[in-house]
């Protein structure tokens, strides 16, 4: 219905707006009276499809479809979607939206107005008068003024009308009832509603199609399955590839890689497998029936041989006569072996020496370590060689390292024959078809068999090598002599008696782990293996008595020996070395390893075995005597680095009092006396000349750790701290800072001190105190070793003078650890004692703890003696 026109509207101002007002409320009760009509009509036509619908909502919970067969659940929820679609298409069949008109009557009836007051708002006056538009605009004003009492009214669809019996009411209380009774299990048993379980037709097996690629057994990785969607696939060279169908129709399938195609054989009627070994890459497919059942973008990877490399520069450890032998290795698989080749510089088309290094765990991906090797006795010793590392992966690569040059270090020998043989020895392997100049030499050396101290046996060894050099003429013949050489030379270095000791030794060790290995797998190989090494200990045992007997009767002294073990008789040693043998050869290893347990403890006692006088002693005393001779020295090098300290010290502005108290030569502490000052003038240049000091000086302890190693076969850490500490000394003075140069300098001292006393105490354990108060200070009255320390100008300063901290004067008589000789009562000498753990003694902890392992490998023994021997093995 349209508003009335803006002619027959009130004109006044008040008015005019009440009236926009009471239209504007009109336009929205018009609307609500529009959608109350709607609904009217809409929820009649709705009420019999939910009526529907909610009967079955209410049979689906109470399970009643499950319960029909499948036939009659499909037809009844046919039959409901049947239903509710005609009743639907029924009630909404001429359905039409309310109109303004209809709207206008419900408000009008539903407000209680008379004469239809909506519709003058849209008429108009037949005629125009001036009486006649007043007495209009009155009537519509009173029309405008009754819009106020507008209602709506609630919505009457009239369904008591349609269902007189309030079925409606029924089934409500009848969903509610269901939805109670269904509880939890509502949801799903109108999902079962929803669907019939009709019986499906069987089909065909579907085709299952499994391809996997088996990689080499030397990469270790597990078989690789292909997803049959494809893409592309990456495998290592040398791998197998397996492909498996099963199900389908049609006929065999057929594998093909880059054009070449191989059919599958048959398994069964349903199944078929292909097998292919993968050399190359490119596209894999599988194909049936003309059709592509799958492919791969398909690429083999080549085996790239191992990266073999120096981890830093090979050549001698710091602190031993050992080659050290850093490496590092890395392949996509593992490297399984690694060797060192050593060639000779001078001679590179010799066999080279070839050292197998073991590598963690079998095989690794990357890995790096050091290798020790101890190569003193080969005749390459203190010669130059080429090194390099050859390495080899499972699949039989081999990669190797750059090479790396070094001189293997070798053995220093005090003995002058011993010194010329070793010498003679290296000259045949720089140059082996050069006899006349080893013969030479050879020949001096049997004229002046003086020089032998008349060992006959030494001189008929030397009496052999002549001969061997001058008649054998094969290439084994120079073998032969190098090895005697080294043999004599060892023999009169040490005597015969450490050299059997080291062989008795070794062949010690090769019993016990032959015996390991016949108690872990009792093989026919390994028992007579251990037969083997059984014989070969009996032979060392023999002639280590030899070689004792004959050095007691060349030095006239007897063999003392455990005062609390029993008597040894060389009958004794081998009726034990054969009982174990014996028992090896039955089988019966616990009693095998018993036996060797308690010849052991005889070898420990034999070990034991010292000359009470003779030539032992005397070579201590002539070894202690050096030693304390590299001692003064050192004492001397701690008195002039704390000359250069105070220079340093001078230099860098210290107060004048300190600067003028010289050090005391022993500690490296300003005394009270008056020193030399620091010099004056030009600066640099007195900065220059301690720095030329401080090199000569750090070559002096070179020297003397050398010399000590060779005494006692070990460099006391602290002077490679010392060296250390000179090195930053000496730099710092060439770039003139003397407060670092100072700092340097006081930390070489305090290692200096510190590497005296451990010189010491390394002394005592060795050779054992000194006898008197002037072997206290070996060498000459000045403590000097026959060593000069020169600066780079060539002068020459004198040694100073006094003990090392832990040495005294001759007037108070100690020993090199500090202990007073002769004084106090027995008892106290023995409270001060320092004891040094013997090899016997940890002999004895190493067969105790094979008899732990033997009683623990024994689990019939009761469970808390187990637990005991477990706790007792823990402590090891």
């Amino acid at each position: 219905m349209s508003e009335p026109p803006n002619s027959e509207r009130p004109e006044s101002g008040q008015g005019a707006g009440e009236t926009d007002r009471l239209l504007r409320r009109l336009r929205g009760r018009r609307e609500a009276a529009r959608l109350a009509l709607l609904f009217e009509r809409i929820w009649p036509a709705l009420w019999p499809p939910l009526g529907i619908a909610g009967l079955f909502v209410c049979l689906a919970l109470l399970g009643v479809p499950q319960l029909l067969p499948p036939w009659a659940h499909t037809l009844l929820l046919a039959l409901t979607a049947l239903a509710i679609v005609v009743l639907l298409v029924r009630g909404f069949r001429g359905l039409a939206p309310p109109d303004n008109a209809a709207a206008d009557r419900r408000l009008e009836i539903a407000s209680g107005l008379r004469h239809r007051p909506l519709s003058v708002l849209a008429d108009r006056p037949s005629s125009s008068s001036p009486a006649a538009d007043a007495l209009w605009a009155a009537h519509v004003a009173r029309a405008v003024r009754q819009v106020r009492r507008l209602r709506v009214g609630v919505p009457r669809p009239g369904l008591a009308r349609r269902d007189r019996r309030a079925l409606r009411g029924g089934l409500v209380v009848a969903l509610v009832a269901a939805l109670v009774i269904a509880g939890s299990d509502g949801p799903a048993r109108l999902a079962d509603a929803m669907t019939p379980n009709l019986p499906i037709a069987p089909t065909p097996q579907a085709a299952q199609l499994q391809v996997w690629v088996t990689p080499p057994p030397y990469t270790g990785l597990a078989p690789l399955f292909l997803k049959q969607e494809g893409g592309a696939v990456s495998v290592p060279s040398g791998s197998h590839l397996t492909a498996s169908l099963t199900g389908g129709e049609g006929a065999a399938p057929t594998l093909a890689l880059n054009g070449h195609a191989e059919s599958f054989r048959a398994l069964d009627a349903a199944s078929f497998q292909g097998d292919l070994d993968l050399t190359g890459g490119g596209r894999l497919v599988v194909r049936r029936g003309g059709h592509e059942l799958a492919g791969w973008d398909l690429s083999v990877l080549a085996n790239r041989s191992p990266a073999i490399a120096w981890a830093e520069p090979p050549g001698p450890a710091s602190q031993s006569l050992q080659t050290r032998l850093p490496w590092q290795v890395s392949d996509d698989y593992g490297v399984v072996q690694l060797r060192a080749e050593l060639r000779l510089r001078e001679r590179p088309a010799a066999p080279p020496i070839e050292l197998s290094i073991p590598i963690p765990n079998g095989s690794t991906k990357s890995a790096k370590g050091v290798n020790l090797q101890d190569l003193t006795a080969n005749p390459w010793a203190g010669l130059p060689v080429v090194a390099r590392l050859v390495g080899h992966d499972a699949a039989g690569l081999t990669g190797s390292s750059p090479d790396a040059g070094f001189t293997l270090p070798e053995r220093s020998f005090h003995h002058p024959v011993a010194r010329a043989l070793i010498a003679v020895r290296k000259q045949l392997s720089r140059d082996p078809d050069d006899r006349a100049s080893a013969v030479a030499i050879l020949d001096k050396l049997l004229l002046a068999p003086e020089a032998l101290s008349n060992d006959t046996g030494a001189f008929l060894n030397l009496a052999d090598i002549y001969y061997r050099l001058v008649r054998g003429r094969s290439p084994e013949s120079v073998e032969q002599a190098q090895q005697l050489m080294w043999e004599l030379a060892l023999h009169l270095e040490e005597g015969g008696a450490e050299r059997s000791a080291r062989a008795l030794e070794a062949a010690r060790e090769a019993v016990r782990q032959a015996l390991d290995r016949a108690t872990a797998n009792p093989s026919e190989k390994n028992r007579a293996e251990l037969d083997q090494k059984l014989k070969e200990l009996e032979n060392a045992i023999r002639q280590h008595l030899e070689a004792l007997l004959e050095q007691a009767k060349r030095e006239g002294a007897d063999l003392s020996f455990d005062p609390d073990a029993q008597h040894l008789d060389s009958r004794d040693l081998q009726r034990m070395a054969e009982a174990a043998r014996e028992a090896a050869k039955q089988g019966k290893m616990d009693e095998a390893r018993q036996r060797m347990a308690e010849l052991e403890r005889m070898l420990d006692q034999l070990r034991n075995a010292r000359p009470e006088r003779g030539r032992a002693d005397a070579k201590n005393a002539e070894k202690r005597q050096r030693g304390q001779q590299q001692m003064g020295a050192l004492q001397d090098m701690i008195g002039r680095q704390g000359g250069l300290l105070d220079r340093a010290q001078s230099r860098a502005g210290q107060p004048t009092d300190q600067r003028s108290e010289p050090r005391d030569p022993r500690t490296g502490r300003r005394d009270a006396k008056p020193g030399s000052q620091s010099p004056e003038g030009n600066q640099d240049a007195a900065r220059e000349a301690d720095r030329r000091v401080q090199q000569a000086l750090r070559r002096a302890l070179g020297e003397l750790m050398q010399q000590f190693g060779d005494l006692t076969g070990q460099v006391p850490q602290s002077l490679g701290e010392a060296d250390q500490a000179m090195r930053d000394a000496g730099e710092a003075l060439g770039q003139g800072q003397d407060g670092a140069a100072g700092q340097s300098e006081q930390q070489a001292i305090e290692a200096l001190q510190k590497g005296g006393r451990e010189m010491s105490q390394q002394m005592a354990k060795q050779f054992g105190p000194g006898q008197s108060g002037d072997s206290d200070q070996g060498g000459d009255p000045n403590g000097n070793m026959g060593m000069s320390l020169q600066d780079g100008r060539g002068d020459q300063n004198g040694m100073a003078e006094g003990p090392l901290p832990g040495q005294h004067g001759r007037g108070d008589k100690r020993d090199p650890l500090g202990r007073q000789l002769g004084q106090g009562s027995a008892g106290s000498d023995e409270s001060d004692a320092v004891r040094v753990p013997e090899e016997m003694e940890r002999q004895r902890t190493r067969a105790i703890q094979d008899e732990l392992r033997r009683r623990g490998a024994d689990r019939a023994r009761p469970q808390p003696e187990l637990d005991y021997i477990d706790r007792l093995l823990k402590q090891f």
